[in-house]
């Protein structure tokens, strides 16, 4: 993610013969999160994060990914750096996981 915005590809996806990419589907969280940076209080910015708060996020999904992968964008909009997962975003987040069906956790950017 650029200031241009999400990438139209995916490495990932490209990695794991993904199908093309699916959404945004959005969620919509009315409580904020329950862990952020504590350490940045003094420091609080839009930029860099503030207390946590309710949020959406977009869901963008590549299907289809060989080995049961799965492949995911997941965009918090208007949030900083610091700020707590919402519980729905993190809800999400664990149902894409436990979605996979082969293959490793792996971490990385697009």
């Amino acid at each position: 993610m650029n200031e241009a915005g999400l990438p139209d590809a995916s490495t990932w996806a490209a990695k794991y013969a993904c199908g093309p990419r699916v959404g945004p589907r959005e969620i919509v969280d009315t409580r904020g999160g329950y862990v952020y940076d504590s350490s940045r209080l003094r420091n609080m910015s839009r930029g860099w994060g503030l207390l946590p708060g309710p949020g959406t996020a977009q869901v963008f999904e590549y299907r289809g990914c060989r080995d049961g992968r799965v492949v995911a964008d997941v965009v918090r909009v208007d949030k900083g750096h610091t700020e707590g997962l919402e519980p729905n975003v993190t809800e999400e987040l664990v149902r894409l996981m436990v979605s996979a069906t082969g293959g490793k956790i792996q971490r990385g950017t697009s």
